[in-house]
């Protein structure tokens, strides 16, 4: 059993830049920001589960959800820009206070609602396996041989295409778990931190970014639950 004090951060801003308030958008009968905080309620090894949110309907919904809203995250930290890093800084900031001791803290977006509380729970037991200081989540892509450049004129670019016989295998980052060791709050990424990457199942790793990410996510959720 793992005994350490494990913080879940779940970062939901008002507004989005391809789909505005999808937070609160419902889906397969919940509101989207709900599967997150469900399954971190879930997770055998998190100890407490904050919403990091600049918005008072996602604070309401979400403390009604079991989650704890300590604060309102100030505007200049909810712009595309905004690090994940300092989301942790702001969060850490505001409760340190009221915590004794904080040994890592697990990122779960929102828009990842396929990832369910056995995924995080891997990816806690696989952290400390490694000893890592960072662990992020991927899923298999395609070969990088199936992606093409397309100029302005619509002209392929072949030049680019791998003309090897063997498709190579490619991972993205699917945005669904981000654990930090709590030490990293208090430095950089260097060449000495130790990084390492869970993998999940593609169809456990969408990433609703898109009205067509939204509906394939409800479809998946509505037949998982059939």
């Amino acid at each position: 059993m793992i005994k350490k004090n494990i913080i879940a951060i779940i970062p939901a801003k008002k507004n989005s830049t391809r789909l505005n308030n999808k937070n609160l958008k419902n889906i397969a009968s919940k509101k989207l920001i709900w599967f997150s905080i469900n399954a971190a309620l879930k997770s055998k090894y998190i100890s407490r589960v904050i919403v990091s949110t600049d918005c008072k309907k996602i604070k309401s919904y979400s403390e009604k959800s079991g989650a704890d809203v300590p604060f309102i995250r100030p505007k200049k930290l909810c712009s595309d820009k905004t690090q994940m890093l300092d989301i942790l800084r702001h969060t850490n900031k505001e409760i340190i206070n009221s915590i004794s001791k904080i040994d890592a803290f697990i990122i779960l977006q929102p828009t990842s609602p396929l990832r369910d509380y056995k995924d995080i729970d891997s990816a806690i037991k696989f952290f400390y396996k490694k000893k890592a200081d960072y662990v992020t989540s991927f899923s298999e892509a395609m070969p990088r041989d199936w992606y093409f450049k397309i100029g302005s004129n619509k002209k392929i670019n072949y030049k680019i295409i791998n003309k090897g016989k063997n498709h190579n295998t490619n991972y993205l980052l699917n945005g669904a778990i981000y654990i930090y060791n709590y030490k990293l709050l208090k430095k950089n990424f260097s060449k000495k931190t130790k990084c390492y990457s869970f993998l999940m199942p593609r169809e456990k790793s969408i990433d609703i970014d898109f009205k067509i990410d939204f509906e394939i996510a409800n479809f998946l959720l509505n037949k998982k639950k059939a």
